[in-house]
Parts: structure tokens; sequence; C-alpha cells
């Protein structure tokens, strides 16, 4: 028992210390950004730690399986153990069966035995008494023969009596024929009336199925008329919504033909999704929520009378619209502390002259995207001798896979390229054309931590056996 609590304890402390062994090698290989297999940091930091996980459970399986025969047994030999027992359990049974039969037998064969000896003794008994009975009957004999003479004398008088009685008997058989025959009649009228009795059940039983089929048709209309009354109310609310959507829809499109009459007669200054303004929020009093959304109302209030009205209207014009409930639970949202990117976006296409502009607000969560450092995409250029047209379609690929990655990943600002110059992309082109080497791969590479608010700054670099040729 106590060896068996020690190698529980070894086989907890064990594990622990391969467990903390794992995870401080895992911590490592991810801060030291690792590779194995063409994987990534991440990924490998992962693999190290289900590898450790795997050791931890082979370990224990092995130090159980070598210290403990009977353990070892139990696993690989369960089946045959078991097996062996199910044999040995059949057997003992059929075996108690055969001893209950046996005693049984045992216990019939003693009750029989008991039983002849007590017919034995009950025998005997019977056999002392006969005799003693057998005296009896013979001193008794000379009495009855006595007797027997005076009982002869006395049959024949009832001899004589018996005939007149005979007479008597037949002549109440004579009358009791005759009350057989009235009861035969009675019989015979009663046996009608049964059967006529059985008649009339039969016809009410039939009735009565009848009446029974009725009501289950009349329960069957019941049903498919208030079947068709439910359908025709819902019919009817659904031609009612029909008939709401109907006006809706006409007032939308009278909405729409005026709205394209304007637009075919006036610029559009302000597209639908459009942002007038923005800001990276964080609210540590509760109280400054209100006053930032006032700021940022302002300002794209601003940018909209500077996009839609002619020169010289004033600037302090109130044209922009918004819900007094959207500020409400915007302000809600953001009093947690967290940093916050709060965007004012058009809600639909305005032309220039547009007295009101409706918007609504987006947040989202200002959190780091990706690290610096980390490869957004990566594009292979084959032939030594590259055209400036075939460099520029690759980093024309490599910028659409970064901005698509930018996109599904929620950051909300533009992509800067290198100093954001375009004589640096130009310069790179030419870097790239003019290299008397195979340029390899092209690679979109982070160039600082990137948040939500954005905006994603990389560098399209060249990198040769590890180092990095040339970049942007």
């Amino acid at each position: 028992m106590t060896t068996g609590y020690i190698l529980i304890a070894v086989i907890f402390i064990l594990g622990g210390i391969i467990a903390a062994f794992g995870d401080r090698l895992g911590t490592k290989i991810g801060k030291a950004r690792l590779r194995l297999f063409n994987l990534r940091p991440r990924q490998t930091a992962m693999m190290i730690t289900v590898i450790t996980g795997m050791l931890i459970s082979a370990l224990t399986l092995g130090i159980l399986f070598s210290l403990s025969e009977s353990l070892r047994r139990g696993i690989f030999e369960l089946d045959d153990i078991l097996q062996e027992q199910r044999r040995i359990q059949k057997e003992l049974a059929q075996v108690k069966k055969q001893k209950t039969e046996v005693e049984k037998q045992l216990g019939r064969v003693k009750q029989e035995q008991s039983q002849a000896v007590s017919n034995l003794d009950a025998i005997n008994l019977d056999f002392e008494e006969s005799k003693q009975q057998l005296t009896k009957i013979s001193a008794q004999a000379g009495k009855l023969r006595q007797e027997l003479n005076n009982l002869l004398v006395q049959r024949k008088e009832q001899l004589a009596q018996l005939n007149q009685l005979k007479q008597q008997s037949q002549e109440l058989q004579a009358q009791l024929q005759q009350r057989e025959q009235q009861i035969s009649q009675q019989d015979k009228i009663l046996a009608e009336k049964e059967i006529r009795l059985q008649e009339l059940e039969e016809q009410q039983e039939i009735l009565q199925a009848q009446v029974q089929e009725r009501d289950k048709s009349i329960a069957t209309l019941d049903k498919a008329i208030s079947t068709a009354e439910t359908s025709i109310q819902v019919r009817t609310r659904r031609l009612e919504q029909l008939e709401s959507q109907l006006k809706f829809v006409e007032r939308n499109v009278a909405a729409l033909e005026q709205s394209y009459q304007e637009l075919r007669e006036k610029k559009i200054t302000i597209v639908k999704g459009q942002v007038l303004s923005s800001a990276v929020v964080r609210i540590i009093e509760p109280n400054a929520a209100k006053s930032a959304i006032d700021s940022l109302l302002r300002q794209a209030n601003s940018n909209a009378v500077k996009a839609t009205q002619f020169s010289g209207s004033k600037s302090t014009q109130g044209i922009v619209k918004i819900t007094r409930s959207q500020v409400e639970q915007l302000i809600s949202q953001i009093k947690d502390g967290e940093d916050y990117v709060v965007r004012i976006l058009s809600a639909g296409n305005y032309v220039q002259g547009e007295k009101q502009v409706q918007v609504f607000a987006d947040l989202a969560l200002n959190k780091q995207v990706f690290p610096q450092g980390e490869e957004i995409a990566t594009v292979s250029i084959d032939s030594k001798n590259v055209t400036r047209k075939e460099v520029q379609e690759r980093l024309n690929w490599l910028l659409a896979v970064s901005k698509f990655r930018a996109q599904r990943a929620g950051i909300l600002g533009d992509i800067e390229i290198g100093d954001n110059k375009i004589e640096s992309i130009v310069d790179f082109v030419n870097k790239v054309t003019q290299s008397t080497e195979p340029v390899g791969e092209i690679k979109a590479i982070v160039t600082e931590n990137t948040f939500t608010a954005g905006p994603l700054k990389i560098d399209f670099v060249v990198i040769r056996n590890g180092e990095i040729v040339f970049s942007t």
C-alpha cells in the first residue's frame, strides 16, 4: 500500500517537473521565434507543448508498467482474465444447479423412506386391530343371522307397502309430465324473448356506431372549419403586411426617383459609408465620454458642411443628424477605460446643397492586430531577367493581399508602404529589375506594431540567405 502511494507521488512530481520544463521551453521558443518544419513561431511553440504533454503521458505509462506487474497484466491480459472468470462462473453455476437438484432428490428419497416406515407401522397396527375385530365379528355374526331372519319378515311387510307406493308414484309421474310440458312451453316463450332482446341489442350497437361515426365527421368538419378560419386570418394579416410593405416600397421608390433626379442635376459630394471624422479615445472619467462624442460630431459636421455647402456658407451650420439612442449607446460603450476607434460615417449619398446629412457611429476596440516584423504576404519571382511590368504586377498582388488581410483582421486605417513616397517604390522596382542575381521572393513585412485604428505600415523586402538585400 505504501509503495502505491510513493509511486503516485513520484508520478505527480515528475509530471509537474516535465510540464514546467515544457512550458518554459515553449515560452523560450516562442520568444526566440524559432521555426520547425516551416511552421510559424506560435505553431512551433504549440507543437513543443504538445510533444511535452505526450512525453508526460508516455513516461507515466512507462513508470506504471515497469513498477506494477499487476497493472501491466491487468491492461494487457484483462480480456483473457475476464473470459476465464466468466467460464469459471458459468461452470460454478452449473455445479450449484446440479448440487441443488441432488439435494432435492435426496430430500425426496428421505421423505419417501420416512413415509414407508410410517406406512409399515400403520399396517402392523391395522393387522393387530383386524385380529381383534375378527373375534368380535365372529361373535356378532350369530347375532346378525338372527336379526336377518327378523329382517326378512319385516321385508315381506315392506314389499306390500312398496306396491302401494308404486301406484302413488305412477300418479305423481303423470302430474309431473303435465308440469314439464307447461315448463317447456314457458322455456320456448323465454327463448323467443331472449332472441328478440339480442336483436334489439345488435340494432342498438349499430346505431351507436353510426352516432360515433357522425360525431367523428362533425369533429373533422369543425377542425377543417377552424383551420380554414385560421388560414384566412393568417392570409389577411399577410395581405396587410404586404400592403404595408408595398406602401413602404412605393415611398422608397419615390424617394429614390427624387434622389436620382437630384443626382442627375447635382454632383455627389459625400458617398455612403464615407468617414467624416474618426479618433482613438480612452475614457478615464465617465463624464468625459459625452464631450468626446460631441467633439467627433462637430468635426464630422464641419467636414460635411465643407463638402456639401457652397463657398461662403457658415461652417457652424448644423447639418449632421444622428439619433439620440445611438449617441447614448455609444457613450455607454466607451466608458470602460479601453482604447476604442470611433468613426462617424455617412448613412447615404449626398449632393451639393444638402441641408441634412444622416450619419451613424462605428465603434471598434483598438487592439494590436499585427506585431512588428510579422510577414503579411509573400510573392515569388522565378526568372532572373524580370521586367518592370512583372515586378509591378507582383507588387500590386502583394498590396492586394495585404489589404485583404488588414480588412479581415479589422484594421480601419489605410496601408502605408515604406516612407509612403512613390519615389521609394520606383527605386525598389529598379533594384529588383537591375539585380544580377535571382530575386526569389518579395515579402510584405510589418514595420511597427499595428492596432485597429491603423494605419498598417509595411515594407517590401527582398531576402536572400536569411538577410535583407534591399527594401522600400
